[in-house]
């Protein structure tokens, strides 16, 4: 499958193709192994078992598997990186009031 577009809201998204969005309120997103996102997403909790290049939110957990490949803007509350995993670009943790660490050393 191939998708352009906006996600203004989904429960669960499941990337299996190619995928250019913007997802604004998205509670779990899984990036299948097969799958590529370019585009800016906020969520819940994401899993990457795939390629995702762009702007992500997460507002609870991030799970980058082994197969998985992260570029870009990355923001976060709990990070886990399975060996093999990437993860690359402005990473920051996101405090309680969702903003990141900027200035913080």
């Amino acid at each position: 499958i191939k998708l352009r577009g906006k996600i203004t809201s989904c429960d669960r998204l499941l990337v299996e193709g190619s995928v250019e969005a913007t997802v604004i309120d998205g509670k779990i997103i899984d990036i299948a192994q097969s799958g590529n996102f370019n585009g800016a997403m906020k969520c819940d909790t994401a899993s990457i078992h795939g390629k995702f290049e762009g702007e992500l939110t997460c507002h609870e957990r991030l799970v980058v598997r082994s197969t998985g490949c992260i570029k870009g803007k990355i923001r976060y509350r709990q990070l886990e990186v399975e060996c093999g995993g990437e993860i690359s670009g402005d990473v920051q943790t996101l405090q309680a009031n969702g903003h990141g660490n900027e200035g913080l050393v």
